[in-house]
Protein backbone atom coordinates (compact mmCIF):
# COMPACT_ATOMS: atom_id res chain seq x y z
CA UNK A 1 0.00 0.00 0.00
CA UNK A 2 1.36 3.49 -0.92
CA UNK A 3 2.70 5.87 1.76
CA UNK A 4 1.09 8.66 0.47
CA UNK A 5 -0.35 10.22 4.16
CA UNK A 6 2.97 9.50 5.78
CA UNK A 7 3.34 13.70 6.51
CA UNK A 8 -0.25 13.75 6.66
CA UNK A 9 -0.65 10.48 9.47
CA UNK A 10 -3.57 11.08 11.85
CA UNK A 11 -2.28 10.45 15.26
CA UNK A 12 -3.16 7.33 16.69
CA UNK A 13 -6.03 5.76 17.19
CA UNK A 14 -7.39 7.63 14.43
CA UNK A 15 -4.74 6.50 12.52
CA UNK A 16 -6.76 3.28 12.17
CA UNK A 17 -9.78 5.32 10.39
CA UNK A 18 -6.68 6.65 8.06
CA UNK A 19 -5.51 3.62 7.08
CA UNK A 20 -9.03 1.83 6.64
CA UNK A 21 -10.65 4.73 4.66
CA UNK A 22 -7.51 4.75 2.02
CA UNK A 23 -7.38 1.45 1.46
CA UNK A 24 -8.71 1.89 -2.06
CA UNK A 25 -6.89 4.36 -4.37
CA UNK A 26 -9.27 5.78 -7.27
CA UNK A 27 -6.94 7.75 -8.97
CA UNK A 28 -4.91 4.94 -9.72
CA UNK A 29 -7.45 2.31 -9.76
CA UNK A 30 -6.39 0.43 -6.62
CA UNK A 31 -8.28 -1.55 -4.34
CA UNK A 32 -6.65 -3.10 -1.43
CA UNK A 33 -9.70 -5.17 0.16
CA UNK A 34 -10.34 -7.02 -3.15
CA UNK A 35 -11.50 -9.79 -1.58
CA UNK A 36 -11.94 -11.60 1.93
CA UNK A 37 -8.66 -13.15 1.90
CA UNK A 38 -7.51 -9.08 1.50
CA UNK A 39 -9.58 -7.79 3.76
CA UNK A 40 -8.83 -10.72 6.67
CA UNK A 41 -5.36 -9.64 5.96
CA UNK A 42 -6.12 -5.83 6.14
CA UNK A 43 -7.59 -6.53 9.85
CA UNK A 44 -5.01 -9.16 10.98
CA UNK A 45 -1.95 -6.44 9.92
CA UNK A 46 -4.24 -3.91 12.23
CA UNK A 47 -4.78 -5.82 14.98
CA UNK A 48 -8.57 -6.29 14.38
CA UNK A 49 -8.26 -9.88 13.44
CA UNK A 50 -11.77 -12.08 14.03
CA UNK A 51 -12.56 -15.10 11.80
CA UNK A 52 -12.86 -15.25 8.15
CA UNK A 53 -14.53 -12.90 6.62
CA UNK A 54 -16.69 -13.61 3.89
CA UNK A 55 -18.07 -11.95 0.99
CA UNK A 56 -21.12 -10.35 3.06
CA UNK A 57 -18.18 -8.80 5.34
CA UNK A 58 -16.00 -7.67 2.76
CA UNK A 59 -19.38 -5.64 1.38
CA UNK A 60 -19.76 -3.69 4.55
CA UNK A 61 -16.68 -3.02 4.73
CA UNK A 62 -16.27 -1.39 1.18
CA UNK A 63 -19.81 0.75 2.64
CA UNK A 64 -18.56 1.58 5.89
CA UNK A 65 -15.42 2.47 3.99
CA UNK A 66 -17.35 4.78 1.72
CA UNK A 67 -19.62 6.17 4.49
CA UNK A 68 -16.51 7.38 6.69
CA UNK A 69 -14.90 9.37 3.33
CA UNK A 70 -18.21 10.80 2.85
CA UNK A 71 -18.23 11.86 6.80
CA UNK A 72 -14.03 13.10 6.28
CA UNK A 73 -15.80 15.18 2.94
CA UNK A 74 -17.80 16.85 4.88
CA UNK A 75 -15.27 17.74 7.51
CA UNK A 76 -13.48 19.25 4.99
CA UNK A 77 -16.52 21.87 3.18
CA UNK A 78 -17.95 21.73 6.89
CA UNK A 79 -21.27 20.45 5.98
CA UNK A 80 -23.75 17.89 7.63
CA UNK A 81 -22.94 14.70 6.20
CA UNK A 82 -25.07 12.92 3.67
CA UNK A 83 -27.97 10.97 5.49
CA UNK A 84 -27.11 7.20 4.01
CA UNK A 85 -23.51 7.70 5.53
CA UNK A 86 -24.70 8.80 8.70
CA UNK A 87 -26.91 5.65 8.65
CA UNK A 88 -24.19 2.87 7.36
CA UNK A 89 -21.97 4.00 10.08
CA UNK A 90 -24.97 4.10 13.00
CA UNK A 91 -25.70 0.48 11.24
CA UNK A 92 -22.33 -0.97 12.21
CA UNK A 93 -22.07 0.36 15.37
CA UNK A 94 -25.30 -0.73 16.36
CA UNK A 95 -24.49 -4.10 14.81
CA UNK A 96 -20.96 -4.27 17.06
CA UNK A 97 -23.10 -3.23 19.98
CA UNK A 98 -21.28 -0.15 21.21
CA UNK A 99 -22.35 1.63 23.95
CA UNK A 100 -21.05 4.41 25.50
CA UNK A 101 -19.53 3.88 28.67
CA UNK A 102 -17.98 6.41 31.43
CA UNK A 103 -14.69 5.84 32.62
CA UNK A 104 -12.71 5.68 35.57
CA UNK A 105 -11.24 9.00 34.57
CA UNK A 106 -15.02 10.43 34.26
CA UNK A 107 -14.64 10.78 30.65
CA UNK A 108 -17.21 9.05 28.19
CA UNK A 109 -16.02 6.25 26.08
CA UNK A 110 -16.98 3.44 24.09
CA UNK A 111 -17.60 -0.36 25.38
CA UNK A 112 -15.52 -2.44 22.98
CA UNK A 113 -17.35 -4.38 20.14
CA UNK A 114 -19.30 -7.50 21.05
CA UNK A 115 -16.61 -10.07 19.49
CA UNK A 116 -19.31 -12.54 18.34
CA UNK A 117 -20.71 -9.90 16.41
CA UNK A 118 -19.19 -10.15 12.75
CA UNK A 119 -19.03 -6.70 12.22
CA UNK A 120 -17.46 -6.15 15.22
CA UNK A 121 -13.77 -5.25 13.68
CA UNK A 122 -15.55 -2.86 11.35
CA UNK A 123 -17.47 -1.72 14.85
CA UNK A 124 -14.31 -1.17 16.74
CA UNK A 125 -12.99 1.05 13.23
CA UNK A 126 -16.19 3.10 13.95
CA UNK A 127 -15.59 3.32 17.72
CA UNK A 128 -12.22 4.60 16.89
CA UNK A 129 -14.69 7.24 15.12
CA UNK A 130 -16.67 8.09 17.87
CA UNK A 131 -14.27 8.61 20.09
CA UNK A 132 -12.57 10.95 18.03
CA UNK A 133 -15.52 12.71 17.69
CA UNK A 134 -16.03 13.26 21.37
CA UNK A 135 -12.22 14.13 21.56
CA UNK A 136 -12.60 16.87 19.29
CA UNK A 137 -10.11 15.89 16.49
CA UNK A 138 -12.21 14.38 14.19
CA UNK A 139 -12.46 17.12 12.54
CA UNK A 140 -8.75 17.23 11.61
CA UNK A 141 -9.52 14.03 9.71
CA UNK A 142 -10.31 14.94 6.00
CA UNK A 143 -11.10 13.53 2.61
CA UNK A 144 -8.54 15.80 -0.09
CA UNK A 145 -10.87 17.46 -2.37
CA UNK A 146 -8.95 16.37 -5.30
CA UNK A 147 -8.25 12.79 -4.77
CA UNK A 148 -10.26 11.58 -2.03
CA UNK A 149 -7.55 10.45 -0.08
CA UNK A 150 -7.82 10.90 3.85
CA UNK A 151 -5.51 13.05 5.55
CA UNK A 152 -4.69 14.73 9.24
CA UNK A 153 -4.93 18.64 9.15
CA UNK A 154 -2.36 19.63 11.16
CA UNK A 155 -2.96 23.57 9.88
CA UNK A 156 -3.47 26.08 13.16
CA UNK A 157 -6.82 27.19 11.36
CA UNK A 158 -7.48 23.59 10.57
CA UNK A 159 -8.43 24.67 6.58
CA UNK A 160 -6.15 22.60 4.72
CA UNK A 161 -7.84 20.94 1.97
CA UNK A 162 -5.23 18.54 0.00
CA UNK A 163 -3.63 15.38 0.94
CA UNK A 164 -0.60 17.00 -0.47
CA UNK A 165 0.84 20.21 -2.00
CA UNK A 166 3.05 18.21 -3.75
CA UNK A 167 0.47 16.26 -5.17
CA UNK A 168 -2.95 17.46 -5.14
CA UNK A 169 -2.45 20.87 -4.63
CA UNK A 170 -0.09 21.40 -7.24
CA UNK A 171 -2.74 20.03 -10.04
CA UNK A 172 -4.87 21.88 -9.24
CA UNK A 173 -3.34 24.90 -8.78
CA UNK A 174 -1.83 24.37 -12.18
CA UNK A 175 -5.57 23.79 -13.36
CA UNK A 176 -6.62 26.88 -12.05
CA UNK A 177 -3.87 28.82 -13.60
CA UNK A 178 -4.16 27.08 -16.93
CA UNK A 179 -8.06 28.01 -17.03
CA UNK A 180 -7.03 31.55 -16.18
CA UNK A 181 -4.54 31.87 -18.65
CA UNK A 182 -6.69 30.70 -20.89
CA UNK A 183 -9.50 33.49 -20.50
CA UNK A 184 -7.55 36.16 -20.39
CA UNK A 185 -6.53 35.82 -23.88
CA UNK A 186 -8.18 37.99 -26.45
Amino acid sequence: MPRYDVPKAAPEPLRLVQRFVNTVDRENEREWLGSPAELEAWLRENGLAAGRPNARLLRRAHDLREALRELLVANNHGVAPPADAVATVNAVAAAGRLAPRLREDGLLSLSEPARRSPPAPLARIVGVAFEAMLEGNWSRLKACRNCRWAFYDYSRNRAATWCSMTLCGSRLKARSYRRRARSSRP
